[in-house]
């Protein structure tokens, strides 16, 4: 038998959370889908799709993998009152809940690896102590992630005792294993503020109007979102440590667990659709503009075409060379300026 040290049944009786976590699930991937696409698409139409996109892409597929794990757990009542299952069903919850903490903390790995690649595409070769801290996150946090993710299923010989408490296994302590746990969330929550503050300290020394130097600021600070996520999933993971019913406390930990990789990979992206903005929005409405007050300004010539999300290495040069000689200290502040859309959105 599988103790749950469950008493009388639960005064809410049989029921299953599965179906709103797998709404809520289902809801958010179909968004992070969209926008992931639309971010590859604004890349190719700029010619400047680097792996920050493929990490993000990548992120994406980790995400519905594990939404397609929960589906599974789910079928077998793993977000239903542990009262109510039998003891298979609690094995097999138990079991494909395991592998979806294995298969979903290496999708907080990839996408902060994403967002600090997208931040190197930006910072400029003046400001090098930001480089480094950007690449010291983007190789620590993924190494504590697939550590966490090795001592999941090392700590159990054979590792059927992760999951079935009536296989006669031998394991580390949980208490050792539960601290790594934390300090992975904590040095993932770590990576989020920092990633997100980072870019404000560079910004701030660009050739920009202040106006855009807030904006710019606050989108690509987008990624601290995740961190209240974190906490949130941190705090849950403490609370059902020793419950009964564990089965059924398992739905918040997962929804904010997979939630946290949606707004990873959303506002992760959000930057990185500004080219898309910028041609499909700011300039419709300066076309509008034209026809109702004149043609008041200049068309837009290609080599304007590439937003500030530009990489750095493929960026026109064309409308740079004149400004590039009158100030090469500012270099690549001009540069920035200058390939902006004339009409940009921030």
């Amino acid at each position: 038998m599988v103790e749950t040290g469950q008493g009388g049944p639960p005064p809410d009786g049989d029921s299953d959370r599965g179906p709103l976590l797998l709404g809520v699930l289902w809801a958010q991937a179909g968004i992070a889908t969209v926008i992931v696409f639309l971010r590859l698409y604004a890349r190719f139409m700029i010619h400047t799709t680097g792996w920050d996109d493929w990490l993000m892409f990548l992120t994406l597929a980790i995400f519905i993998a594990s939404i397609i794990i929960a589906t599974l757990q789910d079928s077998v009542g793993g977000y239903r009152h542990v009262y109510y299952l039998d003891e298979d069903a609690v094995v097999r919850a138990l079991e494909l809940n395991f592998i979806l903490r294995g298969v979903h903390i290496i999708g907080y790995a990839t996408g902060k690896a994403s967002i600090g690649a997208f931040i190197l595409r930006l910072i400029g070769p003046q400001n090098m102590w930001q480089k480094w801290v950007v690449w010291v996150l983007i190789i620590f946090t993924p190494l504590v992630n697939v550590l966490n993710c090795i001592f999941n299923f090392v700590q159990c010989n054979p590792v059927q005792g992760n999951w079935d408490p009536r296989v006669s296994a031998k394991c580390w302590e949980k208490r050792a294993q539960l601290k790594f746990a934390y300090f992975m969330c904590s040095e993932n929550i770590a990576a989020d503020t920092v990633l997100a503050i980072i870019p404000a300290t560079f910004l701030v020394s660009m050739n920009l109007s202040l106006k855009k130097r807030i904006n710019l600021t606050i989108l690509l600070g987008l990624g601290s979102m995740a961190t209240i996520c974190g906490i949130v999933k941190t705090i849950e993971l403490n609370s059902i440590r020793d419950a009964p019913d564990f089965t059924w406390g398992l739905y918040a930990v997962t929804v904010w667990a997979l939630s946290e990789i949606f707004v990873i990979i959303t506002c992760g992206s959000v930057p990185a659709l500004k080219p898309l903005w910028d041609r499909y929005i700011v300039r419709r409405f300066s076309e509008n503009n034209s026809e109702c007050h004149g043609n008041w300004h200049a068309p837009k010539s290609e080599s304007t075409s590439r937003s500030l999300w530009s990489d750095p290495g493929v960026q026109a040069t064309t409308s740079t060379t004149k400004q590039l000689n009158i100030n090469t200290a500012g270099e690549r502040e001009i540069e920035i300026e200058t390939i902006q859309e004339p009409q940009s959105a921030v």
